[in-house]
């Protein structure tokens, strides 16, 4: 454990800032590429990245590690990357990545709920008041009843209910998931650290998304869009920005502090994102 003041909270706000344009890159490249395919090849490039960098550091690939850590690890990594990630992104093809990360501040209620219940992290009456008050300046700040300009000026209605469905979707992996990666770091005789629980997210994502997505595509398909340099850009800056910088961040958050504190903190995204998308869109 790091004796920094607060490391934990830092390590939140820092991937929040970072993740907030990498919705941007991501917005984009999945709007050029297709969501199936940038969610394939950024599942890919976040694994070779953080295999390379495990390799290096820690001098070997896989974690020795007790296989109840992996297996809740890898179900972190299923339900955060694979499934919430991917629903998110196409609410950001839908509604723009400023309404998108307005129903991500949910996050933190299914976090706070699944650490009580299987972390027993009882979060006093201040944190609980601190929690409430972020989320509702957050969505304060970002709903608002001007649809503004742009690209996703005033969508259709059905548009926007699918569209916060969708994200809603990854709130509820965000929560899960942010609850499943502490109580696999820290549930067992081994404790794993943040870059190899990174690194095993991403590798059971991967795996997930490929076995049940790529029967269901032609791959010459899903390999033709790369073709567009722009978005196969896009794609690259925010595999680095996201699944590999950003996510290993929140890892350290929520190793460091409470993972509902970290949760909402990581929720403070939609705050971070208003400058980027009203540059770009």
């Amino acid at each position: 454990m790091t004796s920094w003041p607060h490391f934990g909270e830092v390590m939140a706000l820092a991937a929040a800032f970072i993740f907030a344009w990498t919705a941007i890159f991501f917005t984009d490249a999945a709007r050029r590429l297709g969501t199936t395919a940038v969610n394939l090849m950024r599942l890919l490039g976040a694994t070779v990245l953080l295999g390379g960098t495990q390799l290096i550091l820690n001098g070997r690939l896989w974690p020795d590690a007790p296989l109840a850590s992996i297996l809740w690890i890898g179900a972190s990594g299923i339900i955060g990357l694979a499934v919430g990630d991917s629903a998110l992104f196409r609410s950001f093809t839908l509604i723009g990545p400023r309404r998108g990360m307005l129903a991500m501040a949910t996050a933190p209620v299914f976090t706070v709920v699944v650490a009580w219940l299987l972390l027993d992290e009882s979060l006093g009456l201040q944190a609980l008041l601190g929690i409430a008050v972020v989320m509702g300046g957050v969505m304060l700040a970002v709903v608002g009843k001007d649809p503004g300009g742009g690209t996703f000026a005033d969508p259709a209605r059905a548009v926007v209910m699918r569209g916060y469905a969708l994200a809603m979707v990854g709130a509820v992996g965000q929560g899960f998931g942010a609850a499943f990666v502490k109580i696999g770091m820290a549930g067992g005789t081994v404790t794993v650290d943040p870059l190899t629980a990174t690194f095993v997210r991403v590798v059971f994502a991967w795996a997930a998304y490929w076995l049940v997505v790529v029967p269901r595509h032609r791959p010459a398909a899903l390999l033709h869009s790369l073709r567009d340099r722009r978005g196969t850009r896009s794609l690259a800056i925010a595999t680095f920005l996201g699944p590999y910088v950003s996510v290993y961040l929140s890892i350290v958050a929520i190793r460091h502090a409470e993972a509902g504190v970290a949760q909402v903190l990581l929720g403070a995204v939609p705050i971070f994102v208003l400058a980027p998308a009203w540059l770009v869109y």
